[in-house]
């Protein structure tokens, strides 16, 4: 008798608990409900402007690009009609060497400087979306094979070996101009170099173009999700509702069990 009852106080007692957690459950979800729903709403608007930022810096990025990639080709074409015309090259030659002294290699930092700002933005967007997709029931799915911010370093880091190049033609076309007798091997050396280097800005413009077309979708998605945010957090607190009033349901019969081996009014099982 004594133990039926012991029973049925620790019964009572898991009761009482499991309906003030119920309770205080449910009054955290609803009061919570739109806190939890403006920090979401707020991140996806920094992502949302961190997307912005970024697309501006892409397209920045892609000029500067499209911009070295004219700059290489004028150049071969110049090397081109130095080596037909190689007994009237001084003043062509004067010009190769001030652009790839100056103008290419300021045009190639440009380039570098805007990757490294892209990647910045890159970096917050890929930890944002991260987050974003690891919430349950969340319309945003991120997993890119390479990072953003990873591929746009990438882009960047195989810049560097554009100013060597450039270098290694501007020690050529200086040691051409004391020597004309072999100008036309250097020029064709010239010819080769500029073959890679613009193999190697077409490749930096597909990433920047593929980048864009990811960072556009992303943006699309991050301003459905703010759309959507409010009704499936309004979801998620209803379906947590539900199973906290089960809960609560089933503690009130957990109680009424132990009230009536208190009471001794049913055989303990």
């Amino acid at each position: 008798m004594i133990l039926k009852r012991l029973v049925g106080i620790l019964f009572v007692i898991a009761a009482i608990a499991g309906i003030i957690f119920s309770l205080l459950g449910l009054i955290g979800i609803w009061r919570y409900r739109a806190v939890v729903t403006q920090t979401v709403l707020n991140n996806l608007a920094l992502s949302d402007q961190a997307l912005g930022t970024t697309q501006q810096v892409l397209t920045i990025a892609g000029q500067v690009v499209q911009a070295t990639t004219t700059d290489v080709a004028s150049m071969q074409a110049t090397t081109q009609a130095v080596a037909l015309a190689i007994h009237n090259t001084n003043p062509m030659l004067d010009t190769l060497v001030s652009l790839t002294q100056k103008d290419l290699p300021a045009a190639v930092s440009a380039t570098q400087t805007s990757l490294a700002s892209a990647q910045s933005s890159a970096l917050l967007i890929d930890n944002v979306l991260t987050a974003l997709t690891s919430i349950p029931f969340s319309p945003i799915t991120y997993k890119p094979s390479v990072p953003l911010h990873t591929a746009l370093a990438q882009v960047s880091t195989s810049l560097d070996s554009l100013l060597p190049s450039l270098a290694a033609i501007n020690t050529s076309l200086t040691d051409g101009q004391t020597n004309l007798g072999a100008m036309n091997v250097e020029l064709t050396k010239i010819s080769t170099t500029t073959q890679g280097i613009s193999s190697t800005l077409a490749s930096a413009q597909t990433v920047i173009d593929q980048y864009k077309a990811t960072t556009s979708q992303l943006k699309a998605n991050v301003e459905t999700a703010q759309r959507q945010a409010s009704v499936w957090i309004l979801v998620i607190a209803w379906i947590l509702s539900f199973l906290l009033g089960w809960l609560l349901i089933a503690q009130l019969g957990l109680g009424m069990q132990g009230l009536d081996l208190v009471r001794g009014h049913r055989d303990a099982k």
